[in-house]
């Protein structure tokens, strides 16, 4: 009966939603006007559109009629092959544009206008708005189905199951398994795989500072804050921590301090003060802060190729002193950013470094795989890899693997999620990196793909030159800039560290209420669910990577053929036209993945109340309150995208 019950309730709810969109879609449809086009003004300049949003009613005609108040500016409709240029003090008519598809699609600027220009846009809303509303109904179908779904006694859901608790031995795989194990093996793979990524690194520190000051034009612009940026999230996913494997950061001060490019020798041989990193720093604060700090500066970060390069060089000299002065990767374990926001999201990825049996490793007193063997060195995380069941913290150095003479290391490809359900420890360090990349993952699509320009340019500073370490000065705001920055910097900060973790709060206790638990603390409760955010937030990182991709997918492509933007074609790609790839269909493609999030964050949660509460009952209560918090933020991210 108490099934029954849900079950009337959620399909109650589901219909109601759906009724909803009926009438508001069908029967107060506005009748579009007859006659002639109508004419929107609309003003162009650095970087902005004016109106922001544009109302048009399906089946209406539109002449706009577009202004340019300084530069020359493009003019591109999502869905329609218009390109037209804009230029100063002129003003231009486009069309007659006929929209006949409901829904919400964006005006960019197709030509390159200064720093800022991959991100101006503005919106039109083709009313009524059917996607919008048919995916904010989908939205809370997502959410209650899924919590419904898991009001069942005693074990998880049979489909659950199947997609929560499955595991492949990658290094058993016939014919793979063996090929992958002698790569992995092998001394020389982790230079092989640095070397590509320590040459390109070099390319862009150098178009960095001398390239062209204009980051669409500049390798350290369009490859790593288009390309390098999006490929991360999808890695995270299906690779875990692939990129640390790879990253070229803190290569100098590990070869100069181990002495060795690639070759093994005595732990003892180590070259550095072999300071002991002080325990109160024994936590990601400093990483999780950092990158809160670096997105406070992202508008100049992705649009500026001296604010890149000045923060490459800035991580490699940081590297290098703490290889000199402590033991093992304390850079990577405390301080690198990247590091940091790639191993708290690694926990809901497909991919892990495991022990095939924990009760070998826990026999073998020599734990080569800690203190090193003359195969590999011991973990440079100082974790030990045979009890590994947590991601955060592996740097995929397979070093374990290498070490091990019981063979006992592999690698795992196993369901998302699998780290989380079997999380027993919390830490407050993670939570807040968890808070800061959920909260900024809806403010980097707000910023970088919404049409208000007074967000992007607060953060911007006003500045509207871009900058190379020649003209490092153009950087230089204005007393006013600098104050909107300072309000920028203030709402930004207040959201991710203290408004959505007091939210998340709240309902975090109401959960703990409606459970009856009295055997957790509010505390304990309120961490332990904020592992939730792992899996969701990686999604909603991934949907706005296609975005970013998707609509600027040229600019890295020209950078190949032209790092520095001097005018190059090496590859043939250097005169590639600017065109957004299937642009108007982004938000139909992102939509499904914030519902997988959303899917992931109520599953996750459920399995954290079994942990917590010990009660299947218990935990659904739990779950249907941060159930309804994490359906509000899918709704507000729908929004955003769609609405």
């Amino acid at each position: 009966m108490r099934n029954l019950k849900w079950h009337i309730v959620a399909v109650t709810i589901i219909a109601l939603s759906l009724a909803g969109i009926y009438f508001s879609t069908h029967l107060f449809i506005p009748t579009s006007a007859q006659g002639a086009p109508r004419i929107i003004d609309v003003e162009t300049k650095q970087f902005a559109f004016t109106p922001e949003t544009i109302h048009i009613t399906t089946g209406e005609e539109v002449i706009f009629r577009v202004t340019s108040t300084d530069i020359t500016h493009g003019f591109y409709i999502d869905g329609f092959n218009i390109f037209t240029d804009v230029p100063p003090g002129e003003t231009v008519e486009i069309g007659p544009v006929k929209f006949n598809d409901p829904g919400k699609i964006k005006i960019r600027c197709a030509t390159l206008c200064g720093p800022l220009h991959p991100f101006m846009v503005a919106d039109i809303v083709v009313e009524p708005n059917t996607p919008y509303y048919l995916f904010f109904a989908a939205t809370i179908v997502v959410g209650i189905g899924s919590i419904v779904y898991l009001n069942k006694p005693r074990q998880s859901p049979a489909l659950l199951k199947r997609l929560f608790d499955f595991e492949i031995d990658l290094l058993k795989i016939k014919k793979i398994g063996p090929l992958l194990k002698r790569v992995l093996q092998w001394r020389g793979i982790h230079f092989a795989l640095l070397l590509p990524n320590l040459l390109i690194f070099v390319i862009v520190l150098a178009s960095g500072f001398f390239g062209n000051p204009m980051g669409a034009l500049n390798f350290s612009i369009a490859v790593v804050w288009i390309l390098w940026f999006a490929a991360v999230e999808f890695m995270i996913l299906f690779a875990s921590r692939f990129w640390c494997t790879v990253c070229p950061l803190p290569a100098f001060g590990e070869w100069l301090a181990r002495r060795r490019l690639a070759a093994v020798h005595e732990p003892k041989k180590w070259f550095s003060l072999k300071k002991v990193w002080p325990k109160s720093l024994d936590n990601i604060w400093i990483a999780a802060l950092g990158f809160l700090g670096i997105s406070l500066i992202i508008p100049w970060l992705v649009t500026r190729p001296v604010v890149s390069g000045l923060l490459f060089i800035t991580l490699i000299v940081a590297a290098l002193v703490l290889h000199l002065i402590y033991t093992e990767r304390h850079f990577c374990l405390h301080v690198c950013p990247a590091s940091a926001y790639i191993g708290y999201h690694a926990s809901a990825s497909l991919l892990a470094v495991r022990s095939r049996d924990k009760s070998i490793c826990d026999k073998h007193i020599a734990k080569e795989c800690v203190r090193g063997g003359p195969k590999g060195y011991g973990c440079p995380w100082k974790r030990y890899p045979g009890g590994l069941d947590w991601n955060n913290y592996c740097g995929q150095c397979f070093e374990c693997l290498k070490a091990c003479p019981l063979d006992n290391m592999t690698l795992k490809y196993r369901a998302v999620d699998k780290d989380i359900q079997a999380k027993t420890h919390t830490k407050t360090d993670e939570a807040w990196m968890g808070f800061i990349r959920f909260t900024l993952a809806v403010f980097y699509e707000l910023v970088f793909f919404g049409p208000y320009f007074w967000i992007k340019d607060w953060g911007n500073m006003g500045i509207t030159m871009g900058a190379n370490l020649l003209s490092i000065n153009l950087l230089t705001p204005t007393l006013q800039g600098f104050r909107n920055w300072l309000g920028w910097a203030v709402i930004v900060s207040s959201v991710a560290l203290i408004i959505f973790p007091a939210v998340f709060f709240v309902f975090s206790w109401l959960a703990k209420r409606a459970a009856k638990d009295k055997e957790n603390t509010s505390k304990n409760v309120f961490l332990a669910y904020s592992y939730s955010l792992a899996p969701y937030g990686l999604l909603l990182w991934i949907a706005f990577a296609i975005t970013l991709v998707a609509v600027n997918w040229a600019y890295p492509m020209r950078a190949f053929s032209d790092p520095f933007g001097w005018g190059w074609n090496l590859l043939g790609t250097g005169n590639l036209a600017w065109r957004p790839f299937m642009s108007n269909y982004i938000p139909l493609i992102q939509a499904p993945i914030v519902f997988v999030g959303l899917v992931l964050a109520i599953t996750s949660t459920h399995r954290i109340g079994l942990n917590l509460f010990k009660d299947q009952k218990k935990a659904f209560r739990g779950t249907a309150v941060m159930g309804a918090l994490h359906t509000l933020m899918a709704i507000i991210f729908i929004t955003l995208l769609m609405g």
